[in-house]
């Protein structure tokens, strides 16, 4: 892939290092305010970290416009600079819609451009342009071992919207789903591998707990020991 894709770039998050909360750290200089402000808003969006969830990374990819998609890690720092836990560190990527088709519209081809190690510095300079080689999905060999892949694909490729309940981010899971995805789903699946609420209103969802979402009963739900039905 001559040349990789090209993506601008924004950081928001709490950090250890300033008193300013949640604010943007740092943005690219063709990180037009709009996207910026997509990115604090659907960042503002993922939810309250229950208690007893430990560190994490996690990514979530959802549109911006009806011309650009961002993908976003979601990186848990530890503790923000009052010594409180639970702050977190969002790196967003932004692609036009043809580069995030081009990637295989699968949020986790993005994990090669994204960072942790968030400075103090990093407030005074402009983060650059980066292209991007996307990273591959890998083999199929381990898809049948999980049963809830059949009936995620099965769902989504209907339309219906996916809930599964885990105590992790559950990136394996996805990146086994979208190898069994038409490009057409891909392309409209808004995917989160972990998040803490839906008001982004993902149609993948990975979440660890299930009592803050409101469900209308067409969702395929996968909760915690959930098997697959018998044929």
């Amino acid at each position: 892939m001559f040349g990789g894709i090209r993506y601008e770039q924004a950081v928001y998050g709490s950090f250890p290092f300033w008193s300013k909360g949640y604010a943007l750290l740092a943005a690219s200089p063709g990180c037009p305010p709009a996207w910026r402000d997509a990115l604090k808003r659907a960042c503002g969006r993922f939810g309250e970290r229950p208690a007893g969830v430990g560190r994490f990374r996690s990514v979530f990819a959802m549109p911006v416009d009806r011309s650009a998609w961002m993908v976003v890690q979601a990186d848990s720092l530890g503790c923000d600079d009052q010594g409180r836990p639970g702050a977190l560190a969002f790196h967003g990527l932004f692609v036009s819609s043809w580069s995030y088709r081009r990637a295989g519209a699968c949020p986790l081809a993005f994990e090669p451009a994204f960072r942790t190690d968030w400075t103090a510095s990093d407030q005074d300079a402009p983060l650059a342009q980066g292209r991007l080689k996307p990273a591959g999905l890998g083999g199929r060999e381990e898809d049948a071992a999980d049963p809830r892949v059949d009936s995620i694909v099965e769902a989504l490729s209907r339309n219906r919207r996916v809930v599964v309940q885990t105590g992790e981010p559950a990136d394996a899971l996805l990146r086994s789903t979208w190898r069994r995805l038409s490009g057409r789903t891909r392309r409209a699946t808004r995917a989160a591998s972990w998040a803490f609420g839906n008001a982004n209103g993902f149609d993948f969802l990975a979440l660890p707990r299930l009592g803050s979402l409101v469900l209308d009963g067409t969702e395929l739900v996968l909760a915690a020991g959930w098997t697959p039905p018998r044929s």
